[in-house]
């Protein structure tokens, strides 16, 4: 049996066939990978450029940005009735310490607990809010002084629970207060 020899139209074809074989790998493992990283390189310079040039413009415009940002906030401290607000829940409930302290300093009344959460209250509905017990004496003045500012004072706060009562060890004039508040809070930047 002779084997017979492949004539030059079979070589092509099979050179031919060889070639498009070896050409379709070279793109599918060569090309191809390489266009797909030199467009997302592109794409990511591009993003890059744009960041750039918005954070120059920021800069550019930085005093004015300030000025606007100073004007919004006095416009917020401007509002009669603010929420508490602090960086942290933290922070926030100190403030809320630091206001009911106030008020009982301003209304003359002796304040022999306060106990403020660190955390928002997760137990009620709505906004979220720090709750806060205060334990105080004085005389009916000076707590009359002391929920008048708790109400109308320049903090939104919530008063849950109140009770007034006589208390016979100390002098005849003064009462006990207790009462709990919530006060809604805002995080600041």
């Amino acid at each position: 049996m002779s084997v017979l020899a492949p004539d030059p139209r079979e070589r092509r074809t099979i050179a031919l066939g060889g070639a498009v074989v070896v050409v379709a790998f070279l793109v599918s493992t060569v090309i191809l990978p390489t266009v797909t990283r030199w467009r997302d390189r592109e794409a990511l310079i591009d993003a890059l450029q744009r960041q750039r040039s918005q954070l120059i413009a920021l800069g550019a415009h930085r005093p004015a940005l300030e000025v606007a940002l100073a004007e919004r906030r006095a416009a917020l401290e401007a509002l009669p009735v603010r929420l508490i607000s602090g960086r942290t829940p933290a922070l926030a409930a100190s403030a809320l310490q630091s206001v009911l302290q106030d008020y009982a300093s301003a209304s003359r009344v002796g304040v022999t607990r306060l106990d403020v959460a660190s955390a928002a209250d997760s137990t009620a509905a709505g906004a979220p809010a720090i709750p806060a017990t205060l334990a105080a004496v004085s005389d009916i003045y000076g707590l009359a002084d002391f929920l008048s500012r708790v109400e109308l004072g320049g903090r939104l706060l919530e008063v849950t629970e109140l009770s007034v009562s006589p208390n016979p060890a100390l002098r005849g004039d003064l009462l006990q207060m207790s009462l709990v508040v919530r006060a809604p809070f805002v995080l600041t930047p």
